[in-house]
């Protein structure tokens, strides 16, 4: 039971968190947090092999799909 609950409490943060990303989507999506995330995506894929989509893709997809 006490997973449970703590499942519920992170899944109604991880909402919180894309919400206040969608809200501020003008300073997640500024060329110079794009670039650090750049940097961070292509060392990751460069090392786990890991492909990780842009988060400013991943919120024009949500908000074309809410719309």
């Amino acid at each position: 039971m006490r997973l449970i609950g703590l499942l519920f409490v992170f899944t109604l943060s991880s909402c919180t968190s894309v919400e206040q990303v969608i809200a501020n989507k003008e300073i997640y999506c500024s060329s110079f947090y794009k670039g650090v995330r750049a940097v961070g995506r292509g060392a990751l894929s460069a090392t786990a092999g890991v492909i990780v989509p842009d988060v400013c893709d991943t919120i024009d997809t949500i908000v074309e799909t809410v719309e």
